[in-house]
């Protein structure tokens, strides 16, 4: 690329009926000096989109850093969701199974409080019938036994044992029912407990 300098340092040889040297040096003159204000220009101008080449790569840069940032914000974002929905499901459902175990385990224990009230009363009600078996069996062998002895003997004696007989059974059938409301509030006392867990 020609130069201003070159411009100036331009010679040309001279021949007869030339050109006159004054105007060709004063045409080379302005020529050099515009064209040395378009080099100029033109190198500012270069200088101009090398920075601004540079700006641009940096920008591209920037804006490749920022939509990697971005883009693992939102991975970070989309993992911890799913991490803890994941957590959530896992509690939830720990949750329900214990529940789950703890109504199992309270039915269990319900059904096997009432057999061992139904046992308990089964068992009590045969003892209270062997006993009054046996104690009516033992008043039939008194109520003989006194057969044969005077009548007024057998009448006081039988009236003693008819005072002692009444109030047998009735303690007999106070157990009963004594045993009975304490096992329901034993169950009641249960429900409550598991009730409140």
């Amino acid at each position: 690329m020609i130069t201003p300098m070159d411009i100036h340092n331009k010679t040309f040889s001279k021949k007869l009926r030339g050109y006159a040297d004054d105007e060709v040096n004063s045409f080379l003159d302005e020529v050099a000096s515009d064209y040395e204000r378009i080099y100029r220009e033109h190198r500012e101008m270069e200088e101009q989109m090398d920075t601004l080449k540079a700006k641009l790569a940096n920008y591209e840069k920037m804006e490749a850093t920022m939509s990697s940032t971005l883009v693992m914000a939102q991975e970070t974002a989309e993992n911890v969701k799913t991490t803890a929905k994941k957590e959530a499901e896992v509690i939830v459902r720990e949750a329900q199974n214990r529940a789950a175990r703890i109504v199992s385990d309270a039915e269990v224990a319900r059904r096997k409080m009432n057999a061992d009230v139904v046992k308990t009363e089964g068992d009590m009600n045969l003892y209270i019938e062997k006993l009054l078996a046996n104690f009516n069996s033992a008043l039939s062998l008194i109520q003989a036994a006194k057969a044969a002895r005077a009548p007024h003997v057998i009448n006081d004696e039988a009236t003693s044992v008819q005072s002692i007989s009444e109030p047998v059974q009735i303690i007999a059938e106070n157990t009963v029912e004594d045993s009975a409301i304490d096992v329901e509030e034993d169950l009641n006392s249960m429900e409550t407990e598991e009730t409140n867990d």
